[in-house]
């Protein structure tokens, strides 16, 4: 975590150096939508291995799936861009386990998670390319389930944080390549008679695609 974020620092400083050396270049845009593909890092818990019955290799811990957000970036300084928006993410991964030595299969489980956060960011950079930091507070809903025992009800949400940081490249006038490093701290969610609970989760979800300006 603390490569990544030295990683994140590093980039905004590279983008306000070369910001500083092109005068030509404009202030970042008032306006950017993103479009990226994610990869969720789950991790295997076992409470929640327990609970369903599997073994802990029988969880999902890469969950493919999408992030699209807004950001307004309503007040500019010398060399900061203060901004705010919204992001919301889509992941889920399914896994089933074998016993290698036995040749026994497990049951199938898949793990889901949907959530949304107003955010506000620090943004170091011109329109040609910048980097940023981001914070948002807002709810998640994460469910591990068997196939062969779906969860009767659909599962409550709960608090979520997440933090990270990325960087745009405007190769081209509107649109742009853009990556994103974010972690996710999702609070736990208390089981009822239709859906079990779930711990409280950490993990990280890396994302890249597309933003337009």
């Amino acid at each position: 975590m603390r490569r990544v974020i030295w990683l994140l620092v590093l980039a905004a400083l590279a983008a306000t150096r070369e910001a500083e050396a092109q005068p030509t270049a404009g202030p970042i845009p008032a306006f950017v939508v993103d479009a990226r593909g994610s990869l969720a890092r789950f991790k295997q818990d076992p409470g929640i291995a327990d609970a369903l019955d599997v073994e802990l290799d029988n969880l999902p811990t890469r969950g493919l799936g999408l992030t699209a957000g807004a950001h307004w970036y309503a007040l500019r300084l010398r060399k900061v861009t203060f901004g705010i928006g919204g992001e919301a993410v889509l992941a889920r991964d399914s896994a089933t386990f074998e016993d290698t030595e036995t040749g026994v299969t497990g049951p199938t489980v898949t793990t889901r998670l949907s959530a949304f956060a107003p955010q506000i960011s620090l943004n170091f950079g011109r329109d040609e390319g910048w980097s940023y930091i981001s914070v948002g507070l807002g709810s998640a809903r994460i469910t591990s389930e068997r196939d062969d025992m779906p969860v009767a009800d659909t599962a409550g949400r709960t608090r979520m944080l997440n933090y990270g940081g990325g960087a745009r490249w405007f190769n081209w006038p509107r649109l742009a390549f853009t990556f994103d490093v974010r972690f996710y701290a999702i609070s736990p969610r208390t089981s009822t008679a239709t859906v079990p609970g779930y711990p409280r989760a950490k993990f990280m979800v890396l994302s890249g695609g597309v933003a337009f300006k």
